[in-house]
């Protein structure tokens, strides 16, 4: 009995096997543009990965409650297809997000998509059905599967000798990575990032002691970034000298607003705000291709690898600092929550009585309560000054309402994410994002208009701006969306900033959303500190041109030059590439470089 019982489990990872390979074709390298020995490679970790996957998972889910069962019953065989549903169903989900973001499905993520009001992903009804469909192929498949396997273990036949094919397979697949890794082999070594939850050999010990490598070529290979120690924000206490300009500071924020959206015809009321002694800022970028990344950066200062020790410590942003520091008041109005990702226990971390979601049917009405709450906040006492935060999301989601103007077309009405890929005509979506920018355009007008009638225009910062872009497979490498790479589509966002008295124009130099930390808190709140202090940025309006500037992701580091962007992975290692995220023949480590990469680590405290 037991051996027929084993044998199912084997037979069960043989016939699993080939629905694995197929979603592991989500994940791999390009086939046309990676080097035969990387195919290979890959090929023999993922048959061997999803061999294990389904041998230990069986093993544990099926055999183990088997044992104490004398004969299978219908419940038991239910219990079985529901197992190995499961299973496949955990893949399929991870292969299509990777897909579309390059990430592989976390409990971040997982946290993100089930508590957060409009913050990840909205679905289509086309989408519900296509996962649906989906979902029921993955059951038939399964108790196909299950059938065939049961067949095979009942008839006496041996799956020994394919498991521990298998087996072999994974076992090389390590070998390459244990001398790739020391080695630098990149393109080998980055196969780790593609597999879920595949974990290979390094031997690093074992191979200097064979001579295989040697210990400066084990230095050499790769660059850490730093994880150790508790933040060390600000690195001294927010000085004030009492230099300020007497100004309310309002930040409007449009989720997943591009750069290339800053147009007469797409933003016709922005446009024309930025031509009214108003300052436009062409070559702005995000810290982030993610939102948590994008208001981190911009209100910390800080590149977004530090999001974990700021989650950790509760010290909030220096900008949120200063402004309690000097007694304005604070207004944060979100449509999303601020809770998913921790905002209120970052950014905004000890503000009291902080206005952490929206309530509302739908993104409208949740935009609408955002922009009606900003009055009544404004109006309630306009003794202080106040600094706000107004962030609209209806662009996110590329959602437009039924009855509202649509000028670009032709237009999806609304968007399947399963559909995409790099034969999609991206116009008719693009005009669907188009058309949800019009909108939202419409929305900053109102609150434009709210100040106007306030007479508060002349005693106001208005600054305009996003957390970070949206990519539309402009480099036709199948990336839509966000949180998947550091080009310019999800790294360029609009700035315009109005500050009364200061005039307007164009401004070609490059800035980050780090700038603005470094310009509102000297600026407006008089905070007389070196700028290294408490932001990586400089002002806005005297600063200079950078030959780089840091961002980061859920999962990644980057370091953006003019023309290479340099990778750095959870582990260190370092991948270059170059502005259409192709691989860069300049894989040079230079003094600049370093200089970067030690920023990740500078505000951390030592032991």
């Amino acid at each position: 009995m037991l051996n027929n019982r084993l044998g199912l489990i084997g037979f069960l990872a043989i016939f699993n096997l080939p629905l694995c390979l197929y979603y592991s074709t989500f994940f791999a390298p390009a086939f046309d543009k990676s080097p035969w020995f990387v195919l290979v490679t890959y090929a023999l970790a993922a048959i061997g990965h999803f061999c294990l996957y389904f041998l230990i998972g069986t093993f544990i889910l099926i055999l183990l409650p088997s044992l104490f069962k004398k004969k299978s019953s219908l419940l038991f065989v239910l219990w079985c297809v529901i197992v190995l549903t499961l299973m496949q169903i955990v893949l399929a989900v991870d292969a299509h997000v990777f897909s579309l973001y390059r990430f592989h499905l976390n409990y971040a993520m997982l946290d993100l998509f089930f508590n957060a009001q409009g913050q990840v992903i909205s679905f289509s009804s086309d989408t519900t059905f296509s996962i649906l469909l989906e979902v029921v192929a993955i059951i038939v498949y399964c108790a196909l599967a299950l059938g065939l396997a049961a067949f095979c273990a009942i008839k006496g036949f041996h799956s020994k000798k394919f498991v521990i094919t298998c087996v072999i397979f994974y076992v090389i697949a390590n070998l390459i990575h244990a001398y790739a890794f020391p080695n630098g082999i990149l393109t080998l070594t980055e196969i780790q990032n593609r597999l879920p939850l595949y974990k290979p050999l390094t031997m690093n010990s074992t191979l200097i002691k064979l001579g295989i490598i040697s210990r400066e070529d084990l230095a050499n290979a790769k660059i850490s970034v730093s994880k150790d120690g508790l933040f060390a924000y600000p690195k001294a206490p927010l000085a004030y000298n009492g230099t300020k300009e007497d100004l309310n500071v309002l930040y409007i924020y449009i989720d997943a607003l591009r750069g290339d959206m800053l147009t007469q015809e797409i933003m016709p009321n922005t446009w024309a705000l930025s031509r009214d002694e108003a300052f436009i800022f062409r070559d702005h970028q995000s810290s982030s291709n993610s939102t948590r990344g994008g208001i981190f950066g911009a209100f910390y200062g800080l590149p977004p690898s530090y999001w974990q020790v700021a989650l950790s410590s509760g010290i909030p942003s220096s900008t949120v600092k200063a402004v309690l520091d000097n007694n304005y008041r604070l207004g944060v109005f979100t449509s999303a929550t601020v809770t998913k990702p921790e905002f209120n226990k970052t950014v905004f971390a000890g503000v009291e009585n902080l206005r952490v979601s929206s309530s509302g049917e739908n993104i409208f009405e949740r935009d609408a309560q955002c922009i009606s709450d900003f009055e009544k906040f404004v109006k309630e006492d306009k003794t202080k000054r106040f600094f706000s935060f107004i962030f609209l999301d209806n662009v996110h989601s590329a959602a437009v309402p039924e009855d509202a103007p649509k000028p670009f077309e032709p237009s999806l009405k609304m968007v399947n994410h399963l559909e995409l890929d790099e034969n999609t005509d991206p116009t008719p979506y693009f005009n669907l994002y188009k058309n949800a920018v019009y909108f939202a355009d419409s929305n900053i007008k109102k609150i434009l208009d709210f100040l106007v009638t306030e007479d508060l225009m002349k005693n106001t910062v208005i600054i305009i701006s996003s957390d970070h872009g949206e990519e539309f497979n402009d480099n036709k490498d199948n990336y839509w969306g966000h949180n998947s790479n550091f080009t310019q589509a999800q790294m360029h966002i609009p700035l315009v900033v109005k500050w009364p008295g200061m005039g307007g124009g164009n401004i070609s130099r490059r800035t980050t959303a780090y700038d603005l930390t470094a310009t509102i808190l000297p600026r407006i709140f008089g905070v007389s500190n070196p700028l290294s202090d408490f932001t990586i940025g400089q002002d806005l309006f005297t600063g200079k041109r950078e030959p780089y500037y840091l961002a980061g992701s859920y999962l990644e580091n980057a370091v953006i030059e003019e023309d290479r962007i340099v990778l750095i992975d959870s582990v260190g290692m370092l991948k270059f590439l170059d502005n259409h995220y192709q691989p860069s023949e300049d894989t040079t480590r230079d003094a600049h470089l370093l200089e970067a990469i030690a920023t990740f680590g500078e505000y951390l405290k030592k032991d």
